[in-house]
């Protein structure tokens, strides 16, 4: 196997840390939960994307690129990681193509992005597919002014970048001890890349663990189907003699709400309960939706609770700053006139 012989680049300290929730265990009934910290990454505000850019950056610097572009939503937190790791590795111009809904604030992931220099191209309601045709036209606009331009797909999500959780998934094996060596992973589902590298992970350094992908996006058919090509794919470039097929993965596609970047209920309570039982501290759009999925999944016993059960927490901090609208009506506040009583 040629895990190792893959060129990356180093844009973060690792391993990241893996620790126990019990607290939130007792509150769902878990015999154990650990908590596998990809929010602790350091590039940028942090999350899972940095391991999937470590192998990307490497990519892009081998093919003499000086402009990266991607693709995502106003608070992508792949964008703003991307923005972070061209910086990092020395090529100043990152181009990010955002669609979604109008926006009257730079805010949360989007502020970040304005701090680290990225060109913003602002497709309004745009699709991935208008966004993805939008980069490809920009590359080649850039190509014929003599720019060297390396296209990132949406979340990082390619073979090479779902080998950074090949990577994840040894560096987690290595951290546990044997009795949790069968655990039940959760993992958040948005563009697939992650569950890909998990699958593929799991398959060669912990093959008694069962994955469970929670989709904060979409149904769960196409995911499937991409994470398990995206899998079987990275497995050639390692030359692991695996595959896979979407019957092979599990995503659970009950959590997503309306619409992916739409904040749920049940996804805001989580965030309540893992930050008022733990300190840790989710999001609305990714990890929150996730963790709402493994609450349910726990107190409902469609799940068995006695296992170890491990929560991969991609991240997402920064953009919980976008959704004040979402929780300052939970906020103890008021005003102290101090100076009034300090005269009396």
């Amino acid at each position: 196997m040629r895990l190792d012989d893959i060129s990356r680049v180093n844009l973060t300290t690792l391993p990241t840390p893996l620790e126990e929730a019990p607290r939130l265990a007792a509150k769902l009934g878990l015999r154990k939960l650990l908590i596998k910290r990809d929010d602790c990454t350091t590039l940028a505000g942090g999350g899972n994307k940095a391991r999937k850019l470590e192998y990307l950056m490497a990519d892009a610097l081998a093919r003499g690129a000086n402009v990266i572009l991607t693709d995502g939503g106003p608070q992508s937190n792949h964008a703003r990681m991307t923005a972070g790791a061209a910086r990092k590795v020395g090529i100043d111009e990152c181009i990010l193509f955002l669609g979604g809904p109008r926006f009257d604030r730079f805010y949360g992931n989007l502020l970040l992005d304005v701090v680290l220099g990225a060109d913003i191209r602002f497709m309004e309601d745009a699709s991935v597919k208008d966004m993805e045709k939008a980069m490809i036209a920009e590359a080649e606009k850039l190509i014929r002014n003599g720019k060297s331009p390396y296209v990132i797909p949406i979340g990082g999500s390619t073979p090479l970048g779902s080998l950074g959780y090949v990577c994840g998934i040894r560096e987690l094996a290595e951290q546990l001890s044997e009795e949790d060596k069968a655990p039940l992973v959760f993992v958040p589902v948005g563009s697939a890349g992650t569950m890909a590298g998990c699958v593929l992970g799991l398959k060669l350094f912990l093959p008694e663990a069962e994955l469970i992908g929670i989709s904060v996006a979409r149904k769960s058919k196409p995911l499937r189907k991409i994470a398990a090509e995206h899998a079987t794919e990275a497995a050639k470039l390692i030359g692991a003699d695996e595959s896979f097929s979407p019957d092979d993965l599990v995503i659970n596609d009950e959590y997503y709400g309306t619409f992916y970047g739409v904040p749920t209920e049940c996804g805001n309570k989580a965030i309540l309960t893992a930050a008022r039982t733990e300190g840790l501290i989710l999001d609305p759009v990714y990890t929150g939706k996730a963790m709402s999925g493994l609450i349910d999944l726990a107190k409902t016993g469609a799940i068995d609770n006695d296992r170890t059960v491990i929560f991969i927490h991609t991240g997402g901090a920064p953009g919980l700053n976008a959704f004040e609208d979402q929780f300052r009506n939970l906020a103890k506040f008021e005003s102290v006139d101090y100076k009034k009583e300090s005269k009396q």
